[in-house]
Formats: C-alpha cells, structure tokens, sequence
C-alpha cells in the first residue's frame, strides 16, 4: 500500500523547529497507547506529502516507534524474547538496530509461530513463497492491526471525504499477495479482479468499456491498481482487440509486483493515457517503497525502516550495493513480527536531493540470481531482463492465456546470467525465436543490440564497467527451444 499527496489529507505545513517539537512532546518511550491513529496520522500526514522537508524531524519519531517495535517483539513474541535477551532492557533507535539479529526466510520457517505475538487476535492471512524451492508461507495479520490501519487512513483522508464531490471507481487486482486482501479506506468504490486467468481480463475489459450508476460516484473507471503483469496482459489483450478507452478517462494506474522496464511502461502510458506508478511492496509487511520519476530510485514509505547490507562482511552501509533488510514499525504491523528482515533483494543506495527522499534505491534483482563482476560490482537478473526486454527475435516462455493471440508477448525473453570463470566477466545466455544457423548476420545484430542494452541501461557502475570491457561480455544466443523453463516471476 502506498499513499500519494492526492490520496491523503495534508494540512498547511508547518516548520521544520514546529513539527520536531511535536514529535519531542511525545514520551521519551513510547507505548501502544502514544501511537493512536489520532496522534500519528497527523505526523505521517506530513512527511508523507513532504518527505526531506521534515525527514530530520521524522527520523526523531522514527527512533522511537522502532524502539516500541522492539519492546513489543521482546514481550510478546517467544522467538524474539529469546533472540533479543541483551536488548529487552535497552533503548533501540536506528543506531542501535545494527546491533541487533537478522531473521531470514529460512528463520520464519523454522519459527512460525515463534514470531507471532501473543496479544494480537488472527484475522487473515497474505501468502508468499518467496523462491521456487520454498515452501509457501502463509502470513498471519490481525485485527487489531487491520482496524488501526482502517483508522490511522479514515483520519489520514478525512478532508477529501469531506470535499469529493464524486468519488471515483476502481480496479483492484485481487490478490493474497503484497497484503492487497485488507481494506484500507480510500476514496470510491474498487471492483476485485483477477488478472491471472482468462475470465479476469475479459470481466476488466468490459468493466473498463461500461458506465455505472452508484450514487455518489463516476461513471466510469477512473483508477487501476494491479500487478505490472497483470497491466501487460490487459494491455495485449486490449491492443489486439481494438479496444480504446477514452483518453481522459484514466487518472491513475499503480502496479506492484515485478520489475519494469521503462520502454514498456512508455508504451502503456501513451495506450492507457496516463502515467504509471510503480511500487515496490512485500507479502510479509505492510508499506513499501514508490518510484520517483523526478531521481528515478525508489523512496521508502515511513511505515517501514530499510537498511542496505554490504554484501562482503554484513556491515549496514549509506551508499552503494547490498542486500535489503526491512524492519515494518509498530503498529502497522503487529501480528507477524519481523526485526531486521533479510529481503533476499540485491539493490543500489545512494543519495539525491529529491524532495521525495534524501535517500534512493534502484533494485537490481533476488540476490540469489544475480552475479558479482568485479569487487562490490553486482549485476542482477531483474535489471538484466528489463534492459534487453525490447531487443526483437528474444523468444519468451508462454503466458498461458488461451485469449491472447500472441500469449508469449506479456511475458520475459528467455536467458540466464552467470560468471563462468575469470575469461568474461559476464555471460548472458539468451534463446532466440529463429535459428541462429540459418540468420547468421541477424545473430550479430541482436549481439550488438543486446551489448548497447547491457553497456547503457543497467546500474551506472555496472555500465562503466562494462564498457570498459566489452571484449570480456560473451553473449550466447540459442537456438528456440534449448533453454529450459524457469520461473520468470522471481527475478
């Protein structure tokens, strides 16, 4: 779930010296009854709207939620009373959360119930695998944290409820991933679709061709929030059905789920008539992170604390490549407790001076598909597959709707990335659509379409490095049908 300044209340801001004496007014220590959504919704209101015009103010409240997040994981919660003996006395803000355990996927399965907090009452669940060689996990949400949220959005929006003439309609894409199955207030009415079969994009296209009638409302659909697949498909389908919607009639369309590569995204912008946001959100926890066109990384919502592990020695690092650990503050999430949370992530920190965040991240990939090239040099499949994601004659596995004329179209080309010994750097090994044998001079144009890609459209350390080195990059193209299948879903 991610809140845009159009979607929540902002009042007048105030000074940077006002809002921190707010935040300082609240006790020194934090319990759960100081973080009422009353009192925290009007301080998120504003960080969420201005981000690093009150990031130094923030960071204060951040410090303390996160030691309530602590204390309330110590008490409550028999893995982490166990884990955390030396902290349960001591005060953790973000300096002292480096000191603490990280849990990893391998630890919430060996202590599912270990991380679930006693003094929270079931009430759903959202679902994650995570990789293909895990077991699916099912995670478990409250009702007190479900009725908080419902609460902290109800007082973050309740001007615009107040001032919508006409609330908009919606298309969610139903889903129990990225805690997209809870209902958090909002403006307007959002029909449930499911993208992933047939029946789905078909119910979509007509929800998106037909007026309604709900009081209160507009008549048509205004607003999409789906998985970036999800929009692909749609968008094939449409396309090869002649299918055009008013150009005003979309406002907005928010997708979630998989990398996105730019060239693509243009595409559906011009088709859709508006922009798209991409977010990127976690099954396990509440909140996440949102692109930002103005520096083009990915900003971090404030329900939740990001680190970047330097991938060497596990040292928490402000700038450069590492791996992505997340903690989800208290009390958005409550029930499913998760301190220092190993995201399996590889992704890029750096620095801007964007007024959305002092801080960036571009994520390059899962961690366990990505290759090292050079020291603290990382290339990741998922930024791989997003800049060679329109070089022509790349074959792609099938997508599996039966409604699609073309049913590999939404999906990625075929390949695999690996450092097979000190001769390359890096070797690419991609499946074609037409016998290499038989288009021999169409082979080495693909190579050097494939090589510009690699040289210009991955991370700026990765591209001058291998620009420096375009001898030591050996692309491989396959004939079609020689590459075995994989799971595309998880790169």
């Amino acid at each position: 779930m991610c809140v845009t300044q159009e979607e929540s209340y902002v009042a007048p801001g105030p000074t940077l010296e006002e809002y921190t004496n707010w935040i300082k007014d609240l006790p020194a220590r934090l319990e759960p009854e100081h973080v009422g959504s009353a009192v925290m919704a009007p301080l998120f209101s504003h960080v969420l709207a201005h981000p690093a015009r009150y990031e130094e103010g923030f960071a204060l409240l951040r410090d303390k939620m996160i030691d309530l997040t602590v204390r309330m994981a110590c008490e409550n919660t028999s893995y982490y009373g166990n884990s955390f003996e030396t902290a349960k006395n001591k005060y953790t803000g973000y300096d002292q959360l480096e000191e603490l355990p990280l849990i990893t996927k391998d630890n919430i399965y060996q202590h599912e119930y270990g991380i679930i907090s006693d003094i929270t009452t079931f009430g759903f669940v959202t679902f994650t695998t995570g990789t293909i060689s895990q077991r699916p996990l099912l995670i478990q949400r409250s009702l007190e944290e479900q009725q908080y949220l419902q609460n902290f959005f109800s007082v973050l929006q309740s001007k615009q409820f107040e001032s919508e003439a006409s609330q908009p309609l919606g298309i969610s894409e139903g889903s129990m991933n990225h805690g997209a199955v809870l209902k958090i207030p909002g403006f307007g009415y959002n029909f449930m679709v499911e993208l992933i079969r047939d029946y789905g994009v078909l119910r979509t296209a007509w929800l998106l061709q037909n007026e309604f009638d709900f009081p209160g409302h507009q008549q048509k659909i205004s607003k999409l929030n789906v998985t970036y697949m999800g929009l692909c498909v749609l968008y094939q389908y449409l396309k090869q059905e002649n299918i055009s919607l008013p150009k005003d009639q979309l406002d907005a369309i928010t997708i979630f789920g998989w990398p996105v590569p730019p060239k693509r995204k243009k595409v559906m912008e011009d088709f859709f008539g508006t922009s798209i946001t991409d977010n990127f959100s976690m099954s396990e926890m509440f909140g996440g992170a949102r692109y930002c066109d103005n520096c083009h990384g990915f900003h971090f919502e404030p329900f939740v604390v990001p680190e970047v592990l330097n991938l060497e020695n596990g040292d928490r690092i402000d700038e450069g490549v590492g791996e992505l650990v997340i903690t989800p503050l208290f009390p958005f999430s409550q029930r499913f407790v998760l301190i220092r949370y190993k995201t399996s992530d590889l992704v890029k920190v750096y620095g801007t001076d964007c007024p959305a965040g002092k801080k960036a991240y571009i994520f390059k990939g899962r961690l366990q598909r990505s290759v090292k090239i050079a020291p603290k040099i990382y290339v990741g499949e998922a930024e791989v597959a997003k800049a060679i994601d329109d070089v022509p004659g790349l074959s792609r596995p099938p997508s599996d709707f039966s409604i699609l004329k073309e049913p590999s179209a939404p999906n990625w080309p075929k390949f695999k990335i690996k450092k097979p010994h000190d001769d390359y750097l890096l070797e690419l090994t991609a499946e074609l659509t037409f016998s290499p044998e038989e288009r021999s001079e169409l082979v080495e144009k693909t190579k050097k379409m494939m090589l510009k890609r690699l040289t210009t459209d991955l991370t700026s350390e990765v591209c001058s490095r291998l620009q420096d080195n375009t001898a030591d990059v050996n692309i491989r193209l396959a004939a079609p049908n020689t590459l075995s299948e994989r799971d595309y879903w998880n790169l």
